[in-house]
């Protein structure tokens, strides 16, 4: 029997197409410690729970919502404790809250999770 070869190709791109379609969404869970932060900073914490985003954010905690939606982080209703704390560590907590709402890419391999947007990155050892 011979298949055309017009039908091959169609056959091999509706599956490649259904694959890229099933692919599972990697959603975190857990607990997860920075491993990119300057010496003398104390690592930003993030723990994953059921929709729920909470953590140690450079000088407070702070707590929301979140998915993953086509492998952007999505954070909403992000708050956070109200601690003051010096200028340097103000400034971090700060530039890490705009970077959580900015939806950064999000990918998950072997307990490292590295979010990134534009030039910024933060990377995160999952932790037992």
């Amino acid at each position: 029997m011979i298949i055309p070869r017009t039908y091959c190709c169609t056959a091999l791109l509706s599956t490649v197409l259904l694959l890229a379609a099933c692919q599972q969404v990697v959603t975190p869970q857990g607990d997860f410690v920075q491993t990119n932060q300057q010496v003398e900073q104390k690592p930003l914490s993030l723990q994953f729970n059921q929709g729920r985003i909470s953590g140690f954010t450079g000088c407070n905690r702070a707590m929301g919502s979140f998915t993953v939606d086509k492998g952007d982080l999505v954070v909403s209703q992000l708050a956070s404790t109200m601690m003051a704390c010096s200028e340097p560590a103000m400034a971090r907590e700060q530039a890490f809250h705009s970077f959580l709402q900015s939806k950064p890419k999000l990918s998950y391999d072997n307990k490292q999770l590295v979010l990134r947007k534009d030039d910024i990155s933060y990377q995160f050892s999952s932790q037992p």
